[in-house]
């Protein structure tokens, strides 16, 4: 496979020595599955990869950086070997195969074999049997072998040419090869004492029983004075602790028979030749296809760079990259090219370079644009050494960026967009936002920026911003850098923004993603960026005189805490806080209660979650309204103020797409969807928010009960349904039906239960969870809940069903397609289980209550246009839309909101919207 290079020193010619790889494949297996369990690796069928990628990313690692002369992946097999025979209980704790990991263990087997591998299994011994046999055999002075595990049991094989290889990288960047010495530093035993190491202490991992109360440190101290198991119990009368001398003797054919079980057979009967060990380049069209089908699209780009290394035998850095045709764009010549090129376009990607991430002020320091893969123009508008002339050059750009027949591609294309506009061009036709596609392809990725989609996707390092522009105090403006500095990183945004496009597309329609992309998200994109535009006004006076009014109530209770406790203390201070709560106090006794557990760092658990299961004791009570009000004051009532944008005299939130896994918006910097309204106060600091002019005011439209109508259309409860259809109050109607009454007879506590249980059922409340919310017994929640199903039974089957399709699939589905994936369905931890059960449930609710709300805000937004209304949508607040209306307007707007909110989607029941105005959101709300 790879040429070796002689090497001619004094006359002499020396081979260095070939190099053969084992790879323990079922331990890495195990390892890749659970190094991604935290952020598993789910594909657009429900499957969970994460072992099979990652097998496959350590085999593929292991070639483009070892070049090895011979490799050979060795698997376990099902069947007991000889170990079981001697000893029943051998791996009788180990847990099965997880069976997500499971179903994906054939097509890896497929595409190894594809890659021409040797992979080897014997019926009647282990994995590591086999490695045995294989590195003793080959092992020599003309060739090592590297065991590629992370296995101690084979730390006994490793001599002068055996090594054991692990990937994970050393401070210097290579990985950990470990010799005969290192052995000794990492266990404490030689690599000839492992087996008698093992014997004495055991392996719970195979259930390796080993003398009993014989652990780690007191097996290594033995055969430090001893030497060998065998020495132990010729001279165990030497030990003096008469407690390890009697357990010693005692289980001595224990040891032995643990001693049998970890030793390796080196002798297993393998049909085999060196030329098996030796790769050869493989079909690429067919592990294409099957990479595909996994959905491994990052694997196949690097399987052809492996390729091309196995069948030339070139290292890696001798492999030519594929050469990327970047081009500055810093005179006249070229940009007229450019424009010729724009002028033939149909389509292209653009990229902003700026001094900043103010979208209001932000200066544009250049545009990259790329029309193709591996080819990208940066144009230099605000560069010291900037030969043009930035006026003239937006100018000229400005006709083919509002050009509505050239599609526009951008990653975070609002960003981008939103700075064009500060400079009075207005982009047409924003067709394609790599950042929205990537998230919609899987919500729960985590992360969906450009440097982690190009390693992700393309498996690419892009150049890191920070060495471009350095950071902390030395960070560099993009403005203040010439443009050789600065040209080849932004070409490289465009180029790789365009080459994920031609990823993500198709994908995308693939599996029936494609309106949800181009008729929903994208066109949100416009009515966010004029949102964010237009920001919201506010009252600062009122804010002055709330902000002291907190202050007070917040002194208050302070001082009211301190008498209650006895003493001062730092309320602000969990630790002390518990302290004072569980040990001085021991509210727990009062009521009836154990303590709360301790966390990691040795103080009691202080949360909002936790206190409130104190409510039966005053002090806890009034602790959260302590911190209701503190947080309300620091993060609102006195922030605020400071994030009025000086050029608008506005607060500018930013609304994300592709944050929340239901889809549903979120909005940052600041987070204008949190604003307490269930107290008094919190409402209050809603009158804050009002309109600009004095001729406007605030208009506020609000879904009734969208989530239970959603229940309702999706379940298909025929009572549920015609309780909207009827335009009954439905908690007063579910009141009525699970207790047994007239609907005029429905008290206040009868509606206000009814109402935790409608809201409880679709979070997937649980008895204990109810009970708690309604401060009732278990079996009386649990009552509830029975006759909850009695009176909606579809709603009960519409749950089963989901549950039983998110099992199948592996994800699920809103009204309009949106995908929600749940890697933890089929856990073995049942909370984890459950969790993920509840999440199918809610998901399909609330992920559809959000694709209808973004709808609704497109069709106001398009209707607002055609009638070039002034008014202006400001906020969204999950089922709430806040507007802006100059007073003329008023009835108009109440109009069209009333009718595209009540008609974004066709359900079965009808869609209701309150509506109302106000001098300030509070008064409209």
């Amino acid at each position: 496979m790879y040429c070796n290079i002689c090497l001619n020193i004094e006359g002499k010619v020396f081979m260095p020595a070939k190099k053969f790889f084992l790879i323990d494949g079922s331990a890495i297996f195990y390892r890749s599955y659970f190094a991604f369990i935290r952020n598993p690796l789910i594909n657009s069928k429900g499957e969970n990869t994460s072992a099979a990628y990652g097998f496959l990313s350590t085999v593929f690692r292991l070639i483009e950086e070892e070049k090895p002369d011979y490799i050979s992946v060795i698997f376990d097999t099902k069947e007991p070997t000889f170990r079981h025979d001697i000893y029943d209980a051998y791996k009788a704790t180990r847990e099965k195969m997880p069976e997500e990991m499971a179903e994906t263990f054939p097509r890896l087997i497929q595409v190894l074999q594809t890659l021409q591998l040797s992979i080897l299994e014997k019926a009647g011994f282990e994995a590591d049997d086999i490695i045995a046999t294989l590195a003793r055999q080959y092992a020599s002075d003309d060739t090592r072998v590297y065991i590629v595990s992370g296995d101690k049991d084979l730390a006994q094989l490793v001599s002068k040419n055996i090594f054991i290889y692990n990937q994970s990288k050393t401070a210097s960047g290579r990985p950990e090869v470990y010799n005969r010495d290192d052995i000794k530093e990492k266990y404490g035993v030689f690599p000839e004492q492992i087996i008698d190491w093992l014997a004495l202490m055991g392996d719970s991992s195979d259930n390796v029983p080993g003398v009993p109360s014989v652990g780690e440190k007191t097996a290594r101290a033995l055969l430090e004075q001893f030497q060998s198991l065998d020495q132990v119990y010729a001279r165990v009368d030497e030990i003096e602790k008469d407690r390890l001398r009697g357990v010693l003797v005692e289980h001595k054919a224990q040891a032995y028979l643990s001693q049998k079980l970890v030793t390796l057979d080196d002798k297993v009967q393998l049909d085999v030749r060196p030329e098996d060990f030796v790769m050869s380049p493989w079909d690429k069209k067919a592990l294409e296809v099957l990479l595909k089908d996994m959905e491994f699209s990052r694997l196949i780009t690097r399987a052809e760079k492996v390729h091309q290394l196995v069948s030339s035998g070139v290292t890696k850095e001798g492999l030519s990259e594929e050469k990327s045709n970047y081009t500055l764009v810093n005179d006249q010549d070229s940009f007229d090219a450019l424009l010729k090129r724009l002028d033939k376009a149909d389509i292209f990607v653009f990229d902003l370079e700026t001094d900043s991430l103010d979208t209001l002020v932000a200066k544009i320091a250049g545009i990259a644009i790329a029309f193709e893969p591996g080819s990208a123009y940066y144009v230099a508008v605000n560069h010291p050494d900037s030969q043009l002339n930035p006026d003239q050059v937006l100018k000229d750009l400005k006709p083919f960026f509002e050009d509505g027949t050239k599609r526009k591609v951008a990653q975070n294309i609002k960003f981008d967009t939103l700075i064009m506009r500060q400079h009075a061009i207005m982009v047409e036709n924003l067709y394609f936002d790599t950042m929205i596609a990537s998230f919609l392809l899987n919500p729960t990725r985590g992360q969906h920026n450009l440097d982690y989609l190009a390693s992700e996707f393309l498996d690419y390092k892009m150049i890191s911003i920070e060495e471009i522009i350095g950071k902390g105090k030395n960070q560099l403006k993009m403005t203040d850098l010439p443009v050789d500095a600065v040209y080849k990183y932004a070409c490289e945004d465009a180029d790789i923004t365009w080459q994920l496009m031609e990823i993500f597309a198709p994908r995308l329609t693939e599996i029936g993603l494609e309106k949800l992309f181009y008729k929903l998200e994208m066109p949100l994109v416009e009515v966010l960026m004029e949102m964010e535009e237009q920001g919201v006004s506010l009252d600062e006076d009122l804010l002055s005189k709330l902000s002291a009014e907190l202050t007070g109530k917040i002194r208050t209770l302070e001082n009211a805490i301190y008498e209650q406790v006895g003493e001062m203390f730092n309320l602000n201070s969990p630790q002390q806080l518990g302290v004072i709560l569980f040990d001085k106090l021991e509210i727990h006794k009062s009521i009836n209660m154990r303590k709360p557990k301790r966390t990691k760092t040795g103080q009691y658990a202080t949360s909002e979650q936790i206190l409130e299961r104190y409510h039966a004791h005053v002090l806890p009570k009034m602790i959260l309204e302590y911190r209701k009000l503190a947080k309300l004051k620091n993060t609102y009532v006195d922030a605020l103020p400071g994030l009025i944008h000086p050029k608008t005299g506005r607060v500018h939130t930013s609304f994300n797409q592709t944050i929340t896994a239901t889809g549903r918006l979120s909005s940052v910097n600041p987070n204008l969807q949190n604003i307490p309204i269930r107290t008094d106060i919190g409402r209050e600091m809603r009158r804050a928010f009002k309109p600009a002019a004095s001729e406007h005011l605030i208009l506020s439209a609000d879904y009734s009960q969208i989530e239970l109508r959603i229940m309702a259309h999706l379940s298909e409860d025929e009572k549920m349904c015609a309780s909207f259809e009827n335009d009954l109050d439905i908690h007063t109607a579910t009141a009525a039906q699970i207790f047994g009454v007239e609907i005029h007879e429905v008290n206040a506590d009868q509606r206000r239960k009814a109402k935790e249980i409608n809201f409880g059922i679709i979070y997937g409340m649980s008895k204990y969870g109810l009970s708690s919310r309604l401060e009732i017994s278990v079996v009386e929640a649990e009552h509830f809940i029975y006759n909850y199903f009695v009176t909606y039974p579809n709603i009960q089957e519409f749950m089963r069903k989901t549950i039983a399709s998110a099992n199948k699939v592996g994800y699920v589905t809103t009204m309009m397609n949106r995908r929600r994936y749940l890697p933890q369905i089929h856990s073995s931890n049942r909370q984890l289980r459950e969790f993920a059960e509840r999440t199918s449930i809610n998901t399909p609710i609330q992920g559809s209550a959000a694709d209808l709300i973004k709808m609704a805000m497109i069709n106001i937004h398009r209707h607002f246009n055609a009638l070039n209304l002034k008014s202006k949508m400001i906020l969204q607040v999950h089922d709430e839309l806040v507007f802006e209306v100059p007073y003329a307007e008023e009835e108009t707007v109440r109009a069209v909101v009333c009718d595209k909110m009540e008609n974004a989607l066709k359900l079965r029941v009808p869609l209701k919207v309150d509506i109302g105005t106000g001098k300030n959101w509070l008064e409209a709300h």
